[in-house]
Order: structure tokens, then C-alpha cells, then sequence
């Protein structure tokens, strides 16, 4: 039976909130008028005003323009509320405070107060919600404003209200949460991923809150929600910083524009603006210089993919690892020592030593080359000045610079970067018609970064990477450079796309300082059935499925191709709302193209938007997604041998909600099953 307390304080809070929405939608009216109608009077009188009055007449409606925009934005909130108000109630008794004076708090997606004050509402991320996701009934505390406030948890319910119909009310307990959360994990998968906030876990929910670490390194599980935490981390830093912090300076960092796409509603449907995602290939067009031009990531790890023991693959292995970083660090401080060749230099008849010079030089090594000269060129007019006997012209600076530059062993970044390759061994370095492999690029751009710097994304406040495991420890050491904000990066080691070693834990660590590492390891994604059949492929690690279970994954064995393919069209046969056919060669995935007789659509490198329904992809594209059903074709000892084709299989079993079939090629299956 329904408590009628809630029924009553879910009425009473329906009707505040409707009548803000009335209010709201008859003041954007009125500003809609006005706007309007000063536009017109600005027109129609135009010969007649002075520039002062046109100037005022402009800043009105400019504030007109933001209160209307204000007003149309919380109108939405208020809107969005009046479906499903809050999800969450706790009543907290303060140490000291009689029973009867219990605080009750009812938590939502965003706080509402009514016309007299009253907060009916609160947002989830507001300091005395932590509660809700830190304690259990008992003994229980919150922080604000740098002071702890104690107390007890005397209840705690779990709340669902559904186009403002309350569907149930649960007194939470840890059973009961397990229950209402496998009720949601149970739902089918949509087009774009969806808000957690009413089922944050408490480990997540610490680094939701973390506000201490420079760099979150949040390593997760397939399905551990690691991508959720961290926009609801995002979320979280624009509630409690909103005086300094903007939506328009937070960078996302993501594999591909389906990703970005599937992501995009997270952070409106908490209430803040949506971050635009931008792709590893967009920011390097970004950052390497204008003259030059690079294979994309994606273009070249679509090849790595299909020849894993390839040319291609081994250059790009030989400088994925951080022992390379160390190497080209190591190049570059020998560098230093004979960059700037050791003689004299005589200048309107005075001489500076050799001794001097390379003092100088090595005195601003903190700062890069070029603008070594300059400060060198300043340090040497001053000199010149102080012994100059009035004969002769004393040069400019300009000129000074560029008799120092005539002295450089190397001109450019470019001719350093060749130089160390050459150390690397025989065609360690493709580079024609002034194009870059994509393995060669953060490289460059590294040696680019120690000669004449690089562009910084200054005005960024927050840097969010995700598929960290992606990236080559080189990436990430220009990356930190161009990015010198707070950050957070999220991944797991164990779904790595490419052949060959990258980042670890360790080289986290010796890259980056103030940095917290933290482990998800539940997984919430799939049933307990897959994730126990995925378990197997994991590369290293600990997987812990929650107890939602489901239909066993299936091997099926097919003996010809036209078999396989009836094997494909009977299983994408089903009720789901996704299904996904996911392939690890291209070459496979134009097979199936071409012999699939049901509707599908195709997620490449130019798809843009995440779409229901039956899809045709490959794993490369498939990563970060989740779909309720998942059929895996061409599983033979060809595509999946290696221990690096484990990892493989891993990822695309862990694709799977619901239902995962596996076909298996009879005549040479897969050694790994």
C-alpha cells in the first residue's frame, strides 16, 4: 500500500511546480513583447535617436535576450520535473535536534524551491544529497562550506514517478537497492546513453565528488559505468563551480562521432548545457602545423586491425610504449648539449665566447628553442650595449636571432625528428609529399613542443579522455601539455584496440603528478551469464557481474558460409531494440554487406548518429556501446588466435546486454573458445 504522506507531498509538489511553469511561460511571453517591441520603436525611430540612446536601447535587449534565454532554460528544468520530480528521500535527525525535528529531503535531477523559499526539491548534487548515496540507515554526516555536519539517517526510501504517477515507494536497504537497480539494468538499450543519477553506486559516487586530484584516472570493467561517472563528474563540477566554471570550457576527448553522439544527452538531461566531444583526429588537425598533413588514426588503426603483423603495425609498436618517450626525452637532453654549435661569435668587433653562449643557452632549457634565441638575443643586445665603443651600428634583435639560428645543428623540428628516427632503425620513418603517419604525428609534435612549443588549449578548464587504453604513452605526454587543466581520463587496460603495448598504470604514474587511480570493477552492463562467459577473454583483472540473470551466451557451429549467414538472419530476427553485428575485419564486414537480405544500417567511421534497430559494425566502431542483443560472426582460428584477439573478443562480448551468439566456423574455430 502507498504511503499517503507521499501521495500527498507529491501532489502538493506537482502543483508549485506547475504553477512555475505558468509563470515562467507568461514572463518569456512578456519578454518575447518587449523584446519585440523595442526592435520595432528602434526601427521606426531610428533618424531620431543619438548614438547614446541607441547604445542603451541595444544593452536592453541584450539583457532582455539573457533573462528570456535564463528563463526559457529553467522553464525546461521545471518542465522535465513535472514528469518524474524526484527519485530519492532521506530524513536526517541533526546531533543534538529532538526526533520530531527531523530534516526531510526529497532528491531529484534539479532542486526546486516555491514561491516562498521552501526547497521541495533538492539536486542531487547538492553537499546534503552525498548522504543518499554514502550512507545507510545509521549514523551518517555531510560537508559544506568546510564544515562537517553530523547526524543520523533515520530514513532513506527509493522513489519512482513516472508522467507524475508514483509507481512505488521502497524503504532502501542494500536488498532493496540491488532489486530496483537490476529493475533498470533489465530495460532494453536506447539510442543514447542514460542518466545514472538515480542509481549511483557509492563507489562511483567518490569519484563523481572527487575534488581533490589533479588527474582522475578512473580504470573500469566493460559495463562498470565508468563513461556515466565521469559526465556525471562533469555534472557535478558545474553545479559546485558555477560561479567559474563553463560548459563551453570542458574538452571531451572521444573515439568516434557515433560515441559523441550516443553521449550527447547525459549532461542536458541533468540540466547543463551539452560539451561538444571532438575526436583524436580532429584536435591533431588541430595542433600540427598547417603545411603538413597526417593518415588519420582511424584509417591507420583500420589497417593495424587487419594486419596486425604488418610494416605499418610494427612502426606504430615501436613507438607505442613509454620505454619510446624515455628514448626520445633522452635524445632530446643529449641534443641540447650540441644544438647550438660551441665557437665564438664577434659582433661590431666584440666577441662572446663560446663558454658564454652555450651558458645561455642552457640557462632558459626550461623554455624551447626558439624562444631561447630570443631571450639570448636580449641578453646579448644588453651586453653589446654595455662594451660597445660608438663604432659601427649595433644589429637588432631580429638579426642577432637569426645569426644564432645559422648556428643550430638542426633548423626545424622536422629535421630532429628524422635525425632520432635514424636511431630507431631501418624504415622506422614513412614521411612523403609532406604527410605524416599517424604514428609518427604526437612524436613530431613532441619535438615540435621542444623546439618551438605548441599550441595550448588555455581557456580549457576541464579535459576528459575516454578509451584511455587507445592512447600511446607520447600522446599522452604532449596531450599534457596542450591540456595543463584538471583532468579526467577513463578506459579499461583490458579493451585495448591495438596489437601491442600503450599505457599502463605505471606510466600514469611516472607522467603524471597529483593524480588518484581508481578501480571499478562491478559490472552493470550485461547479464551475469555473458559477463561470466566474457570473463574468460579479459587480459588481466577482476570482473564482478551483479546477479541479473538471462539467457546463456550461444556457440553456434556453422559448416559453410551460406549456413553462417542463415545463422545471422535467424538471430537479428527478434524483438530487441538493438542488435548488433559486429565483425573484427572490414573485409568481413563487406561480406555480410553484401549478402545481407534484411534491413540494417551500417556504423563506420562515417556514421554520426547512434541508430536503433539492426546494425552492421566492426569492433573498432563498436567500443563504448552497449546493444541488447549481439550476433559475432566469422569466429575462426584466423580472425581470433592471437592473445591479442582475446582482448578482441572480450570487448565484443561485453557489447551485450541480453543475448550473445557466437558463430563459430567448424572446419578451423577459434582456439580461444
Amino acid at each position: 500500500m502507498t504511503d499517503t504522506n507521499e501521495i500527498a507531498y507529491l501532489e502538493k509538489t506537482l502543483s508549485q511546480l506547475t504553477k512555475a511553469y505558468k509563470k515562467l511561460s507568461s514572463n518569456i511571453t512578456d519578454q518575447d513583447y518587449n523584446f519585440k517591441s523595442l526592435q520595432k520603436y528602434m526601427v521606426e525611430y531610428k533618424s531620431e535617436l543619438d548614438k547614446f540612446e541607441v547604445y542603451d536601447y541595444q544593452q536592453t535587449l541584450s539583457m532582455i535576450d539573457k533573462r528570456g534565454f535564463a528563463q526559457v532554460m529553467e522553464r525546461e528544468q521545471v518542465r522535465k520535473l513535472i514528469e518524474s520530480p524526484y527519485f530519492g528521500r532521506f530524513d536526517f535527525l541533526y546531533h543534538g535536534d529532538h526526533p520530531s525535528e527531523a530534516e526531510t529531503i526529497y532528491i531529484g535531477r534539479f532542486g526546486f524551491a516555491d514561491e516562498e523559499g521552501t526547497q521541495l526539491i533538492y539536486d542531487w548534487r547538492a553537499p546534503i544529497c552525498n548522504m543518499y548515496y554514502e550512507f545507510e540507515i545509521g549514523e551518517a554526516y555531510y560537508i559544506a562550506m568546510d564544515q562537517r555536519f553530523s547526524g543520523e539517517l533515520i530514513k532513506k526510501r527509493q522513489i519512482k514517478i513516472e508522467n507524475s504517477k508514483l509507481q512505488y515507494v521502497l524503504d532502501s536497504s542494500l536488498t532493496i537497492q540491488d532489486e530496483v537497480l537490476q529493475q533498470t539494468l533489465t530495460q532494453h538499450a536506447n539510442d543514447k546513453m542514460k542518466t545514472i543519477v538515480t542509481s549511483i553506486q557509492r563507489e562511483q559516487n567518490n569519484i563523481v565528488r572527487n575534488e581533490s586530484a589533479y588527474n582522475v584516472i578512473i580504470q573500469g570493467v566493460a559495463g562498470s559505468g565508468k563513461t556515466a561517472v565521469a559526465l556525471h563528474r562533469i555534472a557535478y563540477y558545474l553545479y559546485k563551480f558555477r560561479d567559474t566554471l563553463r560548459a563551453e570550457r570542458i574538452f571531451i576527448l572521444s573515439p568516434n562521432k557515433v560515441f559523441s553522439d550516443y553521449i550527447s544527452t547525459v549532461l542536458p538531461e541533468l540540466g547543463e548545457e551539452p560539451i561538444r566531444s571532438f575526436t583524436l583526429d580532429e584536435l591533431t588537425a588541430n595542433l600540427l602545423p598547417a603545411a603538413v598533413t597526417f593518415r588519420s588514426f582511424e584509417e591507420e588503426t583500420k589497417e593495424i586491425l587487419s594486419n596486425p603483423d604488418g610494416a605499418l603495425a610494427s612502426r606504430a609498436k615501436m613507438k607505442g610504449n613509454y620505454p619510446f618517450v624515455q628514448k626520445l626525452q633522452s635524445f632530446l637532453a643529449d641534443l641540447d648539449l650540441k644544438l647550438l654549435e660551441y665557437e665564438n661569435i664577434s659582433i661590431v668587433g666584440i666577441v662572446l665566447q663560446a663558454d658564454y653562449l652555450q651558458g645561455r643557452f642552457l640557462q632558459y632549457r626550461k623554455e624551447p628553442v626558439v624562444t631561447r634565441l630570443e631571450l639570448m638575443a636580449d641578453d646579448i643586445i644588453q651586453v653589446l650595449k654595455s662594451k660597445w665603443d660608438r663604432e659601427g651600428k649595433l644589429p637588432s634583435k631580429n638579426e642577432v636571432i637569426k645569426r644564432l639560428k645559422k648556428r643550430l645543428l638542426f633548423s626545424s623540428p622536422l629535421a630532429i625528428y628524422r635525425a632520432f628516427t635514424e636511431t630507431l632503425g631501418e624504415n622506422s620513418f614513412k614521411f612523403s609529399k609532406k604527410r605524416f603517419e599517424f604514428n609518427d604525428v604526437y612524436p613530431y609534435l613532441f619535438v615540435q613542443l621542444y623546439f618551438k612549443g605548441i599550441k595550448q588549449y588555455e581557456l580549457v578548464q576541464h579535459f576528459v579522455l575516454d578509451e584511455m587504453q587507445d592512447y600511446s604513452p607520447i600522446q599522452y605526454a604532449v596531450l599534457s601539455k596542450v591540456f595543463t587543466c584538471k583532468r579526467t581520463i577513463i578506459g579499461d587496460f583490458s579493451q585495448a584496440l591495438l596489437p601491442y603495448e600503450t599505457i599502463s598504470k605505471e606510466a600514469f604514474e611516472a607522467m603524471f603528478h597529483n593524480l588518484e587511480y581508481v578501480e571499478l570493477t562491478t559490472t552493470y552492463r550485461s547479464s551475469y551469464e555473458i559477463a561470466m562467459y566474457s570473463k574468460k577473454f579479459m587480459r588481466n583483472g577482476e570482473i564482478h557481474p551483479i546477479a541479473r540473470h538471462g539467457k546463456e551466451p550461444k556457440e553456434w557451429i556453422y559448416s559453410t558460409l551460406e549456413q553462417m549467414l542463415k545463422q545471422v538472419h535467424e538471430n537479428a530476427m527478434n524483438d530487441y531494440r538493438t542488435t548488433a553485428i559486429i565483425c573484427k575485419t572490414e573485409k568481413d564486414l563487406q561480406f555480410l554487406q553484401e549478402h545481407l537480405n534484411i534491413p540494417f544500417t551500417l556504423l563506420d567511421g562515417q556514421t554520426e548518429k547512434f541508430e536503433t534497430g539492426l546494425l552492421l559494425t566492426t569492433i573498432q566502431y563498436a567500443k563504448g556501446l552497449e546493444f541488447d542483443a549481439v550476433i559475432v560472426p566469422f569466429v575462426n582460428e584466423t580472425n581470433y588466435r592471437t592473445e591479442f584477439d582475446r582482448g578482441l573478443l572480450y570487448i565484443v562480448s561485453t557489447r551485450a546486454m541480453h543475448e550473445l551468439t557466437v558463430l563459430v566456423d567448424q572446419e578451423a574455430p577459434s582456439p580461444l573458445l
